[in-house]
């Protein structure tokens, strides 16, 4: 009896590490594609701005990214 008492204790505890795990890696990946979605974003609006142009984001953890648009020395290239 108490073998089976320990086998039961040990399966919930390797049960909630497993979920536990599973948790962090679906947070993780959530994280990731939200940081992907806001770069795109950002580079979308960056290259829709006017030679000379600024951008800054402000996070709400508050860090923040700060982009200048160049000002082009010629016409009709593609900035990047």
């Amino acid at each position: 009896m108490e073998n089976t008492s320990w086998g039961w204790a040990a399966a919930i505890v390797a049960g909630g590490n497993i979920t536990t795990l599973a948790a962090l890696w679906i947070r993780g990946r959530w994280r990731a594609q939200a940081e992907k979605h806001r770069a795109e974003s950002l580079v979308t609006i960056a290259e829709a701005m006017p030679d000379g142009g600024r951008l800054r984001d402000q996070r709400a953890d508050g860090s923040s990214i700060t982009m200048s648009v160049p000002v082009a020395a010629h016409t009709g290239g593609r900035r990047g």
